[in-house]
C-alpha cells in the first residue's frame, strides 16, 4: 500500500496540471476556429503602412498603431491624438496566439512581451523596432501571416492637474473570451519582390536625403528639400530597394513649384505606367515617419497616369517633401 500512494499522488497532480493547461488554452481565441485569422488578414506591403486605431479604456480613440517594414525590421509606431500621452508600450508579435505570454484566464502578461519601453514621460509618438531576424529573417517572413498585440499605458490631462489614465490596445479581436478586454490584430507580410495586384510596386520621388541618412527609418525612400521659391522636378523610381536606382525602374516625374507659400505638386507617369494611390508629405517641419499613411495627404486612384496636390504653407523655407505612389505596369 505504501508504494501505491506516491503513484496515486503524482497521477492526481498530472491530471490537475493537464486540466489547468487545457483550460488556459481554451480561454484563448482558437487560431483554427476564428475566421478572422484565416480569411481577413490585411496586407502589409513593403514600403507602405498598415494602421489600426489605438483604443484606450475600451471606448476612447487615442490615436493609431502603425505598422511598416523593410528588409531588416518590422516597425510598430504608436501615434497618439486628442491629448493622449504615452507612458509605456508593450508589443508581442507571433504566428500563434498560444505562444503569447499569458496568465490566468488567458490574459496576456504584458510584462513578458519581448518588445517594450517604459518611463517614456508622456510622448505622442514612439517607435518599437522588431528585428525580422527574430522570425528567421526577411526571406522567411515574406507572404507569411502574423499576429500583433500592441499595448500602451496612456494618460491625458482633463483639467489643470487632473489626469485620466487608461490601458490602450491596437484595435482588433479580443485575445481571450473570459478575461480582460485586451486585443490583437493580424496582417500578412508582402515583400517588394512579391507581385501585388498584377505588377504594382511602391515608388518614391528621388531626393537628396534618404530615410536612413535622415534617421527616420531604415527602409528605402527619399526626402526632397526645397530651400528657395521656384519650379522643380524629380524622377520617380519604383522598386529601388536599398535606395539603389539601378535596382528600380524610372516610371515618371514629380513636378513641383513653390511660390508665396503655395506648393503645387504633380505626379506624372510615363507611358505604360499607372498609379493606384499617392501619398504626399509636405511641411516646413522635418518628417518623423516613413509610413505613407501618416503623411497627411493621400489619394486613392484608378489606373491614373497623373495626380496633383495644392497645399498652402507658411511661405518659409526649407520645405520638406516625401512623394510616394503605388505604380502598376
Amino acid at each position: 500500500m505504501k508504494t501505491n500512494k506516491p503513484i496515486r499522488f503524482f497521477a492526481i497532480l498530472s491530471l490537475i496540471a493537464v486540466f489547468f493547461s487545457s483550460c488556459q488554452k481554451e480561454n484563448f481565441v482558437d487560431d483554427k476556429q476564428n475566421p478572422f485569422l484565416l480569411k481577413n488578414m490585411p496586407a502589409l506591403i513593403q514600403g507602405e503602412s498598415l494602421s489600426v486605431n489605438l483604443i484606450a479604456g475600451q471606448t476612447f480613440d487615442a490615436g493609431d498603431v502603425v505598422l511598416s517594414f523593410d528588409n531588416e525590421n518590422l516597425y510598430v509606431d504608436f501615434v497618439t491624438t486628442n491629448g493622449w500621452m504615452i507612458d509605456e508600450v508593450h508589443v508581442w508579435v507571433g504566428t500563434s496566439l498560444i505562444s503569447m505570454p499569458q496568465a490566468g484566464k488567458g490574459n496576456p502578461q504584458i510584462g513578458l512581451f519581448p518588445y517594450k519601453a517604459d518611463n517614456l514621460g508622456g510622448v505622442t509618438y514612439y517607435r518599437v523596432i522588431v528585428p525580422l531576424s527574430d522570425f528567421g529573417g526577411y526571406d522567411a517572413i515574406c507572404s507569411q501571416s502574423y499576429y500583433v498585440a500592441a499595448h500602451a499605458a496612456v494618460y491625458k490631462e482633463t483639467s489643470p492637474g487632473v489626469f485620466q489614465t487608461e490601458t490602450a490596445w491596437g484595435e482588433g479581436d479580443r485575445i481571450t473570451n473570459r478575461g480582460n478586454w485586451a486585443m490583437y490584430f493580424g496582417f500578412t507580410f508582402i515583400c517588394e519582390d512579391v507581385p501585388t495586384g498584377g505588377g504594382c510596386e511602391t515608388a518614391y520621388a528621388l531626393g537628396a536625403t534618404t530615410f536612413i541618412q535622415s534617421g527616420i527609418g531604415s527602409n528605402w525612400g527619399w526626402i526632397i528639400t526645397i530651400d528657395t521659391e521656384g519650379s522643380f522636378s524629380a524622377p520617380i523610381y519604383a522598386g529601388a530597394g536599398q535606395n539603389n536606382i539601378n535596382n528600380g525602374t524610372h516610371v515618371g516625374t514629380l513636378n513641383y513649384d513653390y511660390f508665396g507659400g503655395t506648393l503645387n505638386v504633380s505626379f506624372d507617369m510615363f507611358s505604360g505606367f499607372t498609379m493606384s494611390e499617392t501619398h504626399l508629405y509636405a511641411s516646413t517641419s522635418h518628417p518623423v515617419t516613413t509610413a505613407p499613411g501618416q503623411y497627411g495627404n493621400q489619394n486613392n486612384l484608378n489606373a491614373a497616369t497623373s495626380d496633383s496636390y495644392t497645399i498652402q504653407l507658411s511661405g518659409s523655407t526649407p520645405v520638406y517633401l516625401i512623394a510616394h505612389a503605388v505604380v502598376c505596369d
